[in-house]
């Protein structure tokens, strides 16, 4: 009978760090899921050692990655997951195939679904989880997007504009 996987842990990232590892290993999906991980790094005691990754889902390569470091992990070590809902289970159920137990990892979901959000310098759309008021950078001219409001039904995209200070660079 398969065994039932618990859901990922929902809360504050600052509640997922485990002080007890000996070594963890910590694995952001999208913005997000990047920005949870630094603020993890940040709570790690000193003396244990950090490896961290980043990707935009939890596709074959990621995934590779992820089997490579759990299979090379040493005694102790514990896994920390952050990002959108479907790519921290995807994570964690690989993980738990290669032998992990539930206890030794921990994860945090941040959001939902990716959006795209439209670049009014390039035109370009950029695919990203990050919410209205954040800031990311553009896919096609790399100018640092605000995302100013909530997706218009008329437009497939988020409508942003370019962060204040920002120089545009043609080439």
């Amino acid at each position: 009978m398969p065994q039932r996987v618990p859901p990922p842990l929902l809360g504050r990232p600052e509640a997922a760090v485990d002080p007890s590892a000996r070594a963890i290993g910590m694995l952001g999906f999208g913005a997000a899921g990047m920005r949870v991980v630094r603020h993890w790094i940040q709570q790690v005691p000193p003396s244990t050692p950090v490896t961290w990754g980043a990707a935009q889902r939890a596709d074959a390569m990621s995934l590779a990655e992820l089997e490579r470091s759990v299979r090379s992990a040493p005694p102790g070590w514990a896994l920390m997951l952050a990002g959108p809902e479907a790519d921290v289970r995807a994570a964690r159920e690989a993980a738990l195939r290669l032998g992990m137990h539930g206890a030794e990892i921990r994860s945090v979901v941040t959001g939902g679904e990716l959006r795209q959000v439209w670049c009014p310098h390039c035109t370009a759309s950029t695919q990203t989880d990050v919410l209205p008021g954040d800031s990311v950078e553009c896919s096609g001219c790399t100018v640092p997007l605000r995302v100013s409001a909530p997706r218009p039904r008329e437009v497939a995209a988020e409508v942003s504009a370019p962060t204040e200070g920002t120089t545009h660079h043609v080439a």
